[in-house]
């Protein structure tokens, strides 16, 4: 799966933690906030932010935000106000300190500890980037292992990169709702409800989304890179 978009349809304040299920119907005004806050359930056990998850990594190993900053070509301001939260990492910045650490990208949030081995819906682990019409979801317990499962849902004209782009692992996407289309090689497949494509380890991809509606899909990737 890659990643570069536009928009953030979903409202996203920017890229962190959350839950799915979140939203309770409560009317604007003076009140809702709480209201909405004491509807939603509490976050998994050890979840971070994902500022406070590049920082544990960066701890580590060792490396001082200087070195960091260097390695994945942003300025030590910058980095240093992504691991306090006082700004939102796009997902390109993202991808690149992920692969600077050699982890994927939900690791920030999950660790390396494995959690239960049952998700419940409302307490999937959330990724909303701020630059971005995609929503994605951490469907399997943990990034441990030999794979992880993704939800992804596309908003309509969104595409999950700026041009195809590849990883190392291999991926199997599926449509459960909507129409995608796939760029897979230099090649376009134009995929609908259950239909599923399977993308070789090294292979420039990407999906968009070029109907008038959602699309929701599950994503396997194996081993674990996003």
């Amino acid at each position: 799966m890659t990643g570069d978009g536009a928009g953030n349809r979903f409202g996203a304040a920017g890229a962190r933690t959350d839950l799915a299920g979140a939203g309770t119907g409560v009317a604007a005004g003076a009140g809702a906030a709480d209201a909405r806050a004491s509807a939603d359930p509490p976050s998994p056990a050890g979840v971070e932010s994902i500022g406070e998850g590049i920082r544990r990594e960066r701890l580590r190993r060792g490396l001082t935000l200087a070195q960091l900053a260097t390695q994945v070509n942003l300025t030590v301001s910058a980095l240093s106000q992504i691991e306090r939260g006082a700004s939102d990492p796009s997902i390109s910045s993202l991808r690149r300190i992920a692969q600077a650490f050699d982890v994927p990208m939900f690791q920030f949030m999950v660790g390396t500890a494995q959690r239960e081995i049952v998700v419940r819906r409302n307490r999937r682990v959330k990724l909303n980037l701020p630059d971005r019409d995609l929503e994605y979801e951490l469907v399997s317990a943990d990034t441990s292992g030999e794979f992880e499962v993704l939800s992804l849902t596309i908003a309509p004209g969104a595409s999950t990169s700026a041009t195809p782009s590849s990883h190392t692992s291999e991926e199997c996407a599926l449509v459960l709702r909507g129409q995608i289309v796939a760029e897979v090689a230099g090649q376009r497949y134009e995929l609908a409800d259950g239909d599923s494509v399977k993308i070789h380890r090294e292979l420039l991809h990407r999906f968009t989304n070029e109907s008038d509606t959602d699309t929701d899909m599950i994503i396997i990737i194996s081993p674990p890179t996003f």
